[in-house]
């Protein structure tokens, strides 16, 4: 006789648009058998083997096992690399780099009937970075004939673009890279670097990836190696709250 509601994990309209949007992909791409199709990508040995190319050869090295896995290896496109960065110095001691203010982790595009993808190549000595931006650009490709049927319309097509790389399942890397704050000290000086990757909030990646894994029938330990501690507490968390309410994933079932 409890008297109250069971509460939601986001507020009511972000969680109405995700399930609205998770809804769309489920129409347009076959269903539950599609998306248990889609492996939960882990940044493993298993889905990333070691290699030892480095520059741009990494860049196609690592873009390609993301198309594997993404189920588009035979999507062409072309790999493209932006130019290099600066790294902001606050004195001759101390910097501060905020990794991506001003700065596109990557990009998608098209020139002359080609699809383009560019990548920043800071990211190549941050392969968790380099995998969420890769499964972005893809995602956007992937949306390209969805674009005017998303819930939300144009206002909303980034952060669906974050969504579906859940569903094709990379949403370790979007929830773990949603925000990083790193520091340094040496005889040298001292340093910060922050980063906020993809579109979504982490609540909101969190909420996407309990869906995917609710929809799949996959336990959570799954993903708990691969989680921030704190991650995977909330996770925990959106998966009660949607079992607490079943006719959510009912709908999309």
């Amino acid at each position: 006789m409890w008297p109250f509601k069971p509460s939601a994990f986001l507020d009511a309209e972000d969680e109405a648009w995700q399930l609205k949007t998770w809804q769309c992909f489920l129409l347009r791409f076959g269903g539950v058998a599609d998306l248990k199709r889609s492996p939960l990508v882990t940044p493993s040995a298993t889905y990333f083997p070691p290699s030892k190319t480095a520059g741009h050869a990494r860049a196609e090295y690592v873009f390609d096992r993301v198309k594997r896995h993404a189920g588009m290896e035979d999507w062409p496109c072309k790999l493209v690399e932006q130019p290099a960065r600066p790294e902001a110095r606050v004195s001759e001691f101390v910097f501060l780099q905020p990794v991506n203010k001003g700065f596109p982790l990557g990009t998608f595009g098209i020139s002359h009937n080609e699809v383009v993808i560019t990548y920043d190549p800071a990211s190549l000595g941050e392969p968790m970075t380099l995998v969420a931006t890769f499964a972005h650009e893809l995602a956007h490709y992937r949306l390209a004939p969805l674009r005017e049927e998303l819930p939300g319309g144009e206002e909303t097509h980034e952060f669906a673009t974050d969504l579906m790389t859940v569903y094709m399942g990379f949403g370790i890397f979007g929830a773990d890279q949603a925000f990083n704050f790193s520091q340094h000290q040496d005889f040298m000086g001292q340093g910060w670097k922050w980063s906020r990757q993809g579109y979504l909030p982490q609540r909101a990646w969190v909420f996407a990836l309990a869906i995917f894994l609710q929809l799949r029938q996959q336990p959570m330990d799954d993903v708990k190696t691969y989680l921030k501690d704190y991650l995977f507490t909330d996770l925990k968390n959106a998966q009660r709250s949607l079992q607490r309410r079943p006719g959510l994933l009912a709908a999309l079932r």
